[in-house]
């Protein structure tokens, strides 16, 4: 199950960053032009799509993290294996 989760993880980051950096490709290829009301509308629709993938990396490692506590303090509460070596959160 883990590793089924890591893979979804690693996934959706490599998708995120892939989008930003088409984005900031194009971002550039605009800020080369000159700037018309078309120029900058262009760019701040970027600059959305550049925020927007931005958020969903930080919702992504929130619940990862969120998850990772939650398995460590079952673990600890089960007296898993090499508990004693694991921090309380």
């Amino acid at each position: 199950m883990e590793i089924h989760r890591t893979e979804q993880f690693n996934n959706a980051l490599l998708h995120s960053l892939s989008t930003i950096q088409a984005a900031k490709t194009q971002f550039h290829l605009f800020t080369a032009s000159s700037p018309t009301s078309t120029v900058l509308v262009s760019q701040i629709r970027l600059c959305d799509v550049l925020l927007g993938e931005i958020g969903a990396i930080s919702c992504s490692l929130q619940r990862r993290m969120r998850y990772r506590r939650m398995i460590r303090r079952c673990s600890v509460a089960r007296g898993g294996r090499g508990s004693r070596h694991l921090p309380v959160v």
